[in-house]
């Protein structure tokens, strides 16, 4: 199975927003173009470059951190997709994705968190975060963090990762999303 590349640039280990390191995940890609490693890494770098202006994900997300400057917001977190290869054609858009993929999705979350250690990760897509691995707090280790209920994750060098389940930007109210992130941004 083809597994897409994070995109990482350099402002996330720089600076990232507010000084801290920000992982932004999604649910997987569509394409009607053969799947490769680097359909993350292209989509993003055509949505800093305006080619693709419609994709209301990479629109809205930047603004419920404050940010009116997508490049610049895009240019300093982290992003990955849960499922780690397309699910399929556009038309497939809503597909969740095989057993495998969700299997393979589950362990890549890990590997992401460990290597890259983000401060924060904001998952926008239900569908997505239902399939995350358990965190601590799933795990009964420790309770959920009322009332926005954020999570825990633990990398394998013990750094500890906040993490929320958010809606994904077209079935979700801006003035809630925006709350939410501003909540454990300060957090």
């Amino acid at each position: 199975m083809i597994e897409h590349r994070v995109w990482c640039p350099a402002g996330y280990q720089q600076s990232g927003i507010a000084g801290q390191r920000i992982a932004i995940a999604g649910h997987s890609h569509t394409s009607d173009e053969p799947d490769n490693a680097a359909m993350t890494e292209n989509c993003l770098k055509k949505v800093i470059s305006g080619e693709y202006p419609n994709l209301q994900f990479f629109n809205r997300v930047p603004g419920y951190f404050g940010c009116d400057d997508r490049a610049g917001f895009w240019n300093s977190v982290l992003f990955f997709n849960f499922v780690p290869s397309i699910v399929g054609a556009r038309s497939e858009w809503n597909n969740n994705g095989t057993k495998e993929q969700n299997e393979a999705g589950r362990a890549r979350v890990q590997r992401i968190l460990d290597k890259y250690k983000p401060d924060k990760l904001f998952v926008f897509t239900k569908k997505g975060w239902d399939q995350f691995p358990p965190t601590l707090e799933d795990q009964k280790v420790r309770p959920l963090v009322e009332p926005l209920n954020w999570h825990t994750y633990q990398t394998a060098s013990g750094h500890e990762v906040k993490a929320i389940g958010l809606p994904h930007p077209d079935r979700a109210k801006k003035a809630t999303q925006i709350e939410r992130v501003k909540a454990l941004m300060a957090s």
